[in-house]
């Protein structure tokens, strides 16, 4: 069962209102039954002439590993894309084909010309687009599984982040990875995080194969597809600066009809909590007491969850000054994780700055957050990657 809790940081509010932070945990609950998903799988590949050698070695392997992990009623297909994209493998029924006969296919990829990816896409999407899927009835888990070592040759990332809304429309989630130096990091981050998936780094050639065999694994434990939380605020009540905290930090484009904003989510999986963090104005009230900022509802598949973003005003001073530090610092740290992964170091470095003052040089949070602004200035774009995603204790330094 899928459940959602709201909070804020600020219980108590003002009658002449205020701007507050607010935090939506989902926990998404199982599964019916272990491995129920069927899956829709495309890999996406470059195949230009910089893949050549290893990298393109180590994402056949990967292929094999992908095929390794299929059940009978799963779906996978192949798109290459160099100067132009071409379908090596339709979307087939793994249980009417062969791991021998996919790797034929596969083992025949060669390197070499350019970097056409939006036509790999707009291929890879065409090709899932085969099976018919209907987002308003199926529940397949459907993903591309992107992967290049370089820049478009004739697109920019507002091209891809039109593609990539299509494609989100369609039901399909884009795991998007950049191998190597030479890639567009904001095109790869741009496709992860508009179709609701996820971006990722691969340093070598040797990352290739875990990267999809995650990304397949997590497609088995998908509990909910097309999950979205809808805000239907109150009259006067702004919400902005809206970001996925967990599992990935990524900035969100919130769509409004009328009073009501729709904050979409990625897939529900078990035992990965989703966390999305804002900030929400509280209007000028003149009556004492509690009051419903939005109501809050979580639908996924035909799952739904229910909960509200709720204040009391107040003149109490006692009350106005209480203070749930931990959802300010969320938001915070988040905004810093996201900055981060651009590579923004300085914007991240000035938010730092907000939570030290604010919060104490010595607050553990505070801290994390120095620590990784630290190592993406020093570092690269694996430290970028890194610094999206919350890190375990014994990871720290």
């Amino acid at each position: 069962m899928v459940t959602i809790e709201t909070d804020v940081n600020r219980p108590h509010v003002p009658t002449d209102g205020t701007t507050l932070t607010a935090t939506v945990d989902v926990e998404p609950g199982a599964q019916a039954g272990a491995g129920t998903n069927e899956r829709h799988i495309l890999l996406c590949l470059d195949t230009s002439g910089s893949m050549d050698g290893a990298k393109l070695d180590q994402a056949r392997e990967g292929a094999s590993w992908v095929f390794g992990l299929l059940e009978p009623d799963d779906y996978v297909g192949v798109v290459a894309f160099d100067s132009d994209a071409s379908v090596v493998m339709a979307p087939t029924r793994w249980a009417e084909t062969s791991r021998e006969a996919a790797m034929t296919r596969v083992d025949e990829l060669g390197a070499g010309g350019g970097t056409d990816m939006y036509d790999g896409l707009d291929t890879a999407r065409t090709s899932l687009d085969s099976l018919n899927y209907r987002p308003e009835t199926d529940d397949a888990v459907r993903r591309i599984l992107l992967l290049s070592d370089g820049k478009d040759n004739s697109h920019e990332p507002d091209d891809f982040r039109e593609l990539a809304t299509d494609i989100d429309q369609s039901g399909i989630r884009i795991l998007s990875a950049g191998i190597g130096t030479d890639y567009d990091d904001e095109t790869i981050r741009t496709l992860g995080a508009t179709a609701r998936g996820e971006w990722t780094h691969l340093e070598s050639p040797g990352d290739i194969e875990s990267f999809f065999g995650a990304a397949v694994e997590q497609a088995q434990s998908v509990v909910a597809t097309d999950a979205a939380l809808e805000l239907d605020a109150a009259s006067g009540v702004e919400v902005s600066e809206v970001y996925r905290a967990l599992p990935q930090a990524q900035e969100v484009g919130v769509e409004w009809s009328a009073n009501t904003a729709r904050v979409p989510l990625p897939d529900l999986a078990e035992r990965e909590n989703q966390r999305v963090v804002m900030k929400i104005h509280a209007p000028a009230r003149d009556e004492l007491g509690e009051a419903t900022l939005a109501d809050v509802r979580l639908t996924a598949s035909g799952r739904e969850a229910a909960d509200r973003i709720a204040v009391e005003y107040t003149d109490d001073d006692a009350e106005l000054a209480e203070h749930n530090e931990s959802v300010s610092l969320d938001h915070r740290q988040t905004v810093v994780r996201t900055e981060l992964g651009k590579g923004n170091v300085a914007d991240a470095e000035t938010e730092v700055r907000k939570m030290t003052r604010i919060h104490g040089e010595e607050t553990a949070v505070v801290e994390e957050a120095k620590r990784q602004t630290r190592l993406v200035s020093e570092g690269g774009r694996q430290e970028r990657d890194d610094a999206t995603r919350i890190v375990d204790d014994d990871r720290l330094e």
